[in-house]
């Protein structure tokens, strides 16, 4: 499918434009039909202190993408006879223990995430040692029902493939899909021998406070991984081989990779996930959607320092992948460029794309005018110019949002939580901080909170750990609620438990876990998040 220069020519410059607003150091993209690459382009550099560019050649870690290619590899097996996907897991790793009052797990619960397992504390480079953790964990819903992301759940496959090969999963992988389909600058398993080719990866300079898009940035770590669930460096041409097998059904070059009955698994709706980032249905390791009439499937990847996005349209028969080398949304650009292919071949003027310097403004900035006032002063929301501004002490500071209703504050004592606005019946009352609340004056919120638990005073603080996914995060008490706040400031509500730990999250059904231990002076000084140890430290 032949795509117009004209069309060609405003998604590169529509690229470069996002590459500035996000604050991009290096990208790389391919766009490919059924048959062939149509476009490839890489801008920006690789390492900023060196001023190095990216190149075609130069790898970018592609995170969760690489989920599919063990997907592939475990329906190989499965045509082969070599495993059940109704079977229970434990039939393959004898090993493996979780508690649970349902029925047992299987690959096929595995695969589509709905095996009520932990997303996992990626506190460990062996995916031995954490699937192994699972026995401390009771799964929190009957297997199939309820969609949670689990890289666990996704190392626990790698692990099975390597039981039934008898070969690493990495080494399964290039056999079963890269040297099949021609992948030969991409790598399985990222190992410090491929370090050198790797774009550097970029991280926040401040891991323990809101991330805006003018938030400095700073090389990641580098970290080796061969588990299952993201170990995959490639580059575009690469990738756009692999979209043209998903694209023609699982046929490679020389043959199919999968059989039709495979692929027909691997992109089926059998779960619709219950978040916002996992498409409308999820097969095995890919998102699937429905775009207008036509099926759309693909996944987003996120590394330290990495993220990427892979898209196919299957009805148009066009894909295309974007690789970064920092914390972006590839997501956005790769969307709208296929929605721009589609108009162009559909004979309709190309979607707009309106690039902004911030992730989220709101469309009636007035709605949060008014004086918050709170135990620790006074906010003051004014409009200027068509945003929104707020004045503390006197000093009229700028506001950038982040999401709907949060915004980070450009004031020293509101540097390490957002603003989160609350609403009743849709009107804004008040706004949060961490642990503070200011009521807007006008709208007063109601004190009728209960008193919470003397204990919760022992647990509020700031946790670490040499971690380099979730370096840290902090348990605030807010009135009568306790929050677990990550390092983006996401927030999630702690439930205490009957055992003495607490869930994360609203949903009842999540698994994930913190319990407190170490008691010293009325202080909790250790956490144990889905697995992962964190330590109390000395910074607020």
């Amino acid at each position: 499918m032949p795509i117009a220069e004209d069309t060609l020519d405003l998604l590169e410059k529509q690229l470069s434009e996002m590459k500035e607003a996000f604050r991009v150091p290096g990208l790389s993209l391919a766009i490919t039909d059924r048959d062939r690459t149509l476009h490839a382009c890489a801008m920006g550099v690789s390492d900023t202190s060196a001023g190095k560019e990216v190149t075609g050649e130069t790898l970018f870690q592609i995170g969760s993408i690489s989920k599919s290619f063990a997907a592939i590899v475990i329906l190989q097996l499965r045509e082969r006879g070599k495993v059940d996907l109704n079977a229970p897991v434990k039939e393959y790793l004898p090993w493996l223990e979780i508690k649970s009052r349902h029925a047992p797990i299987t690959l096929h619960h595995l695969m589509t995430h709905t095996a009520g397992i932990p997303m996992g504390s990626e506190g460990t480079v062996a995916g031995e040692t954490e699937v192994w953790e699972l026995r401390n964990f009771e799964t929190s819903a009957p297997p199939g029902e309820y969609f949670h992301y689990s890289n666990t759940g996704y190392k626990a496959v790698g692990l099975i493939i390597e039981a039934i090969t008898g070969r690493h999963c990495g080494d399964a992988i290039a056999q079963g899909v890269l040297r099949p389909l021609g992948m030969t600058r991409t790598h399985a398993t990222i190992t410090n021998s491929i370090r050198a080719s790797t774009a550097t990866g970029y991280c926040p300079l401040y891991d323990d406070r809101p991330v805006s898009r003018s938030s400095p940035l700073a090389p990641a770590p580098w970290s080796e991984s061969a588990t299952a669930d993201g170990s995959i460096s490639s580059v575009p041409e690469d990738m756009a081989s692999y979209i043209r097998m998903l694209l023609r059904r699982g046929e490679g070059p020389d043959g199919p990779i999968i059989s039709e009955e495979s692929y027909d698994m691997l992109t089926s709706r059998f779960v619709k996930p219950a978040d916002s980032m996992h498409g409308e249905h999820y097969g095995y390791g890919f998102n699937v959607e429905d775009q207008d009439g036509q099926v759309v499937i693909g996944h987003t990847g996120g590394m330290i320092g990495f993220t990427s996005s892979l898209l196919a349209n299957l009805d148009l028969g066009v894909g295309m992948v974007v690789l970064t080398n920092c914390l972006s949304e590839p997501e956005m650009l790769s969307r709208h460029a296929l929605s721009t292919i589609r108009a162009a071949a559909e004979g309709r003027p190309a979607p707009n794309l309106v690039v902004s310097n911030h992730a989220y403004m709101p469309k009636d900035a007035s709605e949060y005018v008014g004086r918050y006032s709170g135990e620790d002063g006074e906010i003051e929301m004014t409009v200027s110019d068509g945003r929104l501004a707020a004045t503390v002490d006197g000093k009229k500071c700028t506001l950038e949002g982040i999401r709907e209703d949060s915004f980070v504050l450009d004031h020293e004592s509101f540097r390490l939580f957002p603003l989160k606005f609350t609403r009743e019946a849709g009107q804004i009352v008040g706004v949060a901080c961490g642990p503070e609340v200011y009521a807007l004056e006008s709208r007063l919120e109601r004190d009728d909170h209960e008193e919470p638990p003397k204990l919760w005073d022992s647990l509020v603080g700031h946790y670490r750990s040499h971690n380099p996914w979730l370096t840290n995060f902090r348990v605030v008490k807010r009135r009568d609620r306790l929050l677990f706040v990550d390092s983006s400031s996401e927030e999630e509500p702690l439930t205490p438990l009957s055992d003495g730990s607490f869930r994360i999250g609203v949903d009842p059904r999540s698994p994930e876990r913190i319990r407190f231990d170490r008691m010293i002076g009325g202080k909790a000084f250790v956490a144990y998040v889905s697995g992962g140890y964190y330590q109390r430290t000395f910074t607020p």
